[in-house]
Formats: structure tokens, C-alpha cells, sequence
């Protein structure tokens, strides 16, 4: 069967490469010059334009307005479902976790992936003892589900992360994980894109996705332009959207519901004036709702600080919030007292979607040949083998070996 994988990120191409080993020949197309661009750091990540700042699509159809006026239903009645028969986003992203460490092991047997350079840890801490405890109390059922975190007392956390001893007597303790997957991509990225090109898969890159133009219950082709502008056609017995929060546009042309929100990232590159004092682990401040990690710049190391806040709507300027980097500032310094130059902080700020409920968007849609691989907002990479795997297999008319709340299924 012919497959036309759309985008070469490392969702597509870890797809790519589970689909061409189910035995389907498999072509990938990226605007990029390279796959798996942003991942091996090839080109800068792009924000997501929220649909009311793109270009306006062309008028819906009768059955596409249909699809919308049902959708509001639908997100309502979700809400009156009761609380137990709705699927847990934290257990199913736990059971992905686990998968897509399992596959990547089989991987670095079967085919050779060399074995990442072990990475700093990934530290969540807690303040709130309240909040910590209502983890804990959960933790047990994670670890059956495959979590690997370990619980942390507050002393444990502290001698675990030196550079959190200020806080010690605020600490209501953490979970810790030895290892940050979303640390570096770019070495797994490449050995994807090998994998991929020796099994023969063909990229078909330089070329943007226009429009996707549905049959009768499915998709018919898919409109390009090329590295000149020219249009091209292509066309497939299967199609699998993996583009993306740039999905959005397209799978909202065609009526099919991707629930998302709108939220805002501010970032603050902040230079580390004292190593001693900066922290050795990347860390999740879940009562300041921050994420601290330590990187690599031309000019030193420094760190990386990001907050995630909700939009409010479509319609708002999205301009950089001065009171909430000055908050982030305030924040980092209070836990990291001494460790980094606060006055020469980089800020800046970016929009993305998330899905309604955090996870990734995997699975089958109305149309029949057309499938979803895309994590709108979200480090989608870190389990991008065990996403593209399942995928594969939804694909192929086999039943996926992960539990999972799939799309369509």
C-alpha cells in the first residue's frame, strides 16, 4: 500500500519508518530541506498562528458546517460525562511513556540506534504538601502503568538537587526520573532519518502542503507546491497527518474535530553567573508552574525558564506580558538564589495550541484513508516511537499493542 506520510518531523519520520517495516512503500513530504529539521536543529521552531491571525480558508461546505454546529454539542455533553468513564490524560501519557521507552529499546537491538549519552535527571518538586500528597497517593498506580519516577522526601530532593538547599524548609518533597528524555533530540532524530532512508523510505522534501482535497468519505489527493512555487499532486492509498499544530488549518478544512486550546509560552533565557549554585537536573516547579532547564549557548551556559498560560480567547494580541516575566524573574531567583544574572535575561514569547486534555492526537478520523500522528504544543518527540508504531499498525488494519484513548476508535 502507498503511504504519503505528511510532514517530517520526528513523528512522521518515526512512522515512516514503522509503516515501511509493516511492508507499505512510504513517501514523506516536508517543506524543510532536511527531515526531522527542528529536532536535529537545522532550523529555528516556528510558533502557531492561531486561526483568526492565518489566512482565511476557503468557504465550508454544507457538510463541513454540519460538522462544526455538531462539534459545541459534543465538547458540551463531554463535560456531563461522569467523572470515572472519561479516559485519564496522566495514565494514558504514563502507558505511552512506557511504550515509547520500550520500542526504543528494541530499536537499539534490532536495528543498531547507538545509545543516547546519558542525560541529566528530571526533577518535579513540590511546595504544596497538599498537592504532593494527592501524587503520591497516585504514584502507585503510575509505577504499574510504567512509570519510572521515583518518590522523593524533602531531604532526598534537596541532596538529589543541591541547587534547590534554599528551599529546603519549603519543600514538601518531589518525583525523580533519571533520566530527561526531552533533553536533546537531535542524536535519535538522525539515527530515525537513517533508519528511514536505509529501509527505503522516500522524502519528498521542499515542498509545503497546500490543501488536502476529500472524495467520497475520503481522501483524494494532496496539493503541493514545490521549491519553485510550482503545484503538484500526490496521491495515495493512505494519508497520515503528522504536520503538527500546522495540522490544525487542514484537518479543520475537512470538518474533522482537533480539540484544542490556546496558550501562551514565556520564555526566559537566563545567563548562569555561579555553576555551583545552578541546578544539574532540568526541573518542573509545579507550584510556580515553571520548567527550569540548564543549556548551552554561544555565549555560556544558562537557563532555560518556560511558563505555560491559558489564553483567554481567539482574539487576543498575544503580546509579551511584562508582569509575567518579571514574575519569572522573581520566581527563579527565590529558588536559585545566586545562580544566575537575572538583569541580562533573554525573554520572549510564543503562541501555541494544545490538545483539549494533553495528549497527543493519534488514531483514525472520519475520513477512511486519513489518519493523525500530531502533538499540537507538546514535546511530541519524546514518545514519538511508541505514537509512530501504533500508528503504524491503526494503518495497517492491525490492533495497536498500546491502551490508549486512540482517535476514532
Amino acid at each position: 500500500m502507498r503511504v504519503l506520510v505528511l510532514g517530517a518531523g520526528l513523528l512522521g519520520v518515526t512512522s515512516a519508518y514503522y509503516l515501511q517495516q509493516l511492508g507499505h512503500e512510504v513517501t514523506v513530504v516536508d517543506r524543510h530541506a532536511t527531515p526531522a529539521a527542528k529536532a536535529r536543529g537545522r532550523v529555528a521552531p516556528s510558533s502557531f498562528v492561531p486561526p483568526s491571525r492565518a489566512a482565511s480558508p476557503a468557504p465550508a461546505g454544507p457538510g463541513v458546517m454540519l460538522v462544526r454546529r455538531l462539534r459545541a454539542l459534543v465538547v458540551a455533553l463531554r463535560a456531563k460525562w461522569p467523572r470515572a468513564a472519561r479516559p485519564d490524560p496522566l495514565e494514558n501519557m504514563v502507558r505511552l511513556g512506557a511504550y515509547s521507552r520500550e520500542t526504543v529499546r528494541a530499536l537499539r537491538d534490532e536495528a543498531g540506534v547507538p545509545q543516547a549519552q546519558r542525560s541529566a535527571g528530571l526533577l518535579n518538586f513540590y511546595m504544596d504538601r497538599n498537592a504532593f500528597e494527592a501524587a503520591t497517593a497516585r504514584a502507585p498506580r503510575l509505577h504499574a502503568l510504567g512509570c519510572e519516577a521515583q518518590c522523593l522526601s524533602a531531604e532526598d530532593t534537596v541532596q538529589t538537587e543541591p541547587a534547590l538547599t534554599a528551599m529546603r524548609e519549603q519543600l514538601a518533597g518531589a518525583f525523580f526520573a533519571a533520566e530527561d528524555p526531552s533533553r536533546d533530540p537531535a542524536a535519535f532524530a538522525a539515527s530515525m532519518v537513517f533508519l528511514c532512508r536505509a529501509a527505503g523510505v522516500r522524502f519528498l522534501t521542499n515542498h509545503t502542503v497546500v490543501a488536502l482535497h476529500e472524495g467520497t468519505g475520503s481522501l483524494n489527493q494532496v496539493e503541493l507546491t514545490d521549491g519553485d512555487g510550482q503545484t503538484v499532486f500526490l496521491r495515495a492509498h493512505a494519508y497520515l497527518l503528522a504536520l503538527g499544530t500546522a495540522s490544525v488549518s487542514h484537518a479543520d478544512a475537512l470538518g474533522i474535530d482537533m480539540p484544542l486550546n490556546f496558550v501562551r509560552e514565556y520564555t526566559a533565557i537566563i545567563p548562569v553567573k555561579d555553576v555551583t549554585r545552578a541546578p544539574r537536573h532540568s526541573l518542573h516547579d509545579q507550584s510556580g508552574k515553571l520548567r527550569i532547564k540548564r543549556i548551552e549557548t554561544p555565549e555560556g551556559d544558562a537557563l532555560r525558564v518556560s511558563a505555560l498560560v491559558r489564553a483567554v480567547d481567539d482574539n487576543e494580541t498575544f503580546e509579551p506580558d511584562s508582569d509575567r516575566f518579571d514574575a519569572i524573574k522573581r520566581r527563579v531567583n527565590l529558588l536559585l538564589p545566586g545562580a544566575t544574572d537575572i538583569p541580562n535575561a533573554r525573554l520572549h514569547t510564543a503562541v501555541h495550541a494544545v490538545s483539549a486534555d494533553g495528549l497527543p492526537l493519534i488514531g483514525k478520523t472520519r475520513l477512511r484513508n486519513l489518519f493523525l500522528n500530531t502533538a499540537p504544543g507538546a514535546p511530541g518527540w519524546v514518545n514519538a516511537c511508541g505514537a509512530g508504531k501504533s500508528i503504524a499498525r491503526i494503518v495497517s488494519g492491525l490492533r495497536p499493542e498500546l491502551a490508549f484513548s486512540f482517535t476514532g476508535m
